[in-house]
C-alpha cells in the first residue's frame, strides 16, 4: 500500500489556493485540516444532541465512530458494515451548514474540487480517496489495510512526554529527573 506524504498534500492545497476564484466565493476560505474537521464535527454532533436530548455534549466513542464514517462517505469509500451514529444525516447537514457559514471548506472538499484539475497538475492528481482517508486519520505508517487508525493523530510535545514521564509510577521525583 502506497502511503501518501504530506508534500501531495500541500500541493493540493498551493494550487487550491492559486485557483481560489473557479472553487469559491471569499478569497478568505479556511482551509480545515483533519483536527480541524474532528472539531467541527464533534460540535455539530453536540449541537445535534441538543436539538434532541437538550444536553450540549456528546461522548468521543461517538465522534470517533463518526469521524470514520464522514471519511468514508465524503470520500465516496465503501460505508458498509460500517456502524452509523442515529441522526447521522442531520449532522452531516449541521456540519456542512457550519463549515459554509465559517467560510471554511474541509480537505476533502479542497480534494474534490482540485480533482476537476487534475489532469493539468500531476503533483497531486495521484492521491487516492484511501490515501486521503489515511493522511488525514493519521495513517502515516500503515503497513496494510486491516489497520484500523481512524482517528486523527497529533504529535506529543516535549513538555507532555515530560509531564507523562512524571506521571507514570512514582508521585517522587529523583535527582536526576529533578535536574532535568
Amino acid at each position: 500500500m502506497a502511503v501518501l506524504n504530506g508534500k501531495s498534500v500541500l500541493d493540493m492545497i498551493k494550487e487550491f489556493r492559486r485557483n481560489w476564484h473557479t472553487f469559491c466565493n471569499s478569497e478568505r476560505t479556511t482551509v480545515c485540516g483533519a483536527d480541524s474537521m474532528l472539531l467541527a464535527l464533534q460540535l455539530s454532533m453536540a449541537e445535534n444532541n441538543k436539538q434532541y436530548s437538550g444536553e450540549f455534549t456528546v461522548s468521543l466513542s461517538d465522534v470517533l465512530l463518526t469521524w470514520k464514517y464522514l471519511l468514508h462517505e465524503k470520500l465516496n469509500l465503501p460505508v458498509e458494515n460500517m456502524k452509523v451514529i442515529d441522526h447521522y444525516e442531520n449532522i452531516r447537514k449541521i456540519y456542512d451548514d457550519f463549515l459554509k457559514n465559517s467560510n471554511m471548506l474541509d480537505m476533502i472538499d479542497v480534494y474534490k474540487k482540485c480533482n476537476v484539475l487534475t489532469s493539468n497538475y500531476e503533483n497531486y492528481a495521484n492521491i487516492s480517496p484511501s490515501q486521503l482517508r489515511d493522511f488525514l486519520s493519521g495513517r502515516q505508517y500503515a503497513v496494510d489495510d486491516e489497520t484500523d487508525f481512524s482517528e486523527p493523530v497529533s504529535p506529543m510535545s516535549k513538555h507532555n512526554q515530560d509531564n507523562e514521564k512524571y506521571c507514570r509510577g512514582s508521585d517522587t521525583l529523583s535527582d536526576k529527573d529533578a535536574a532535568d
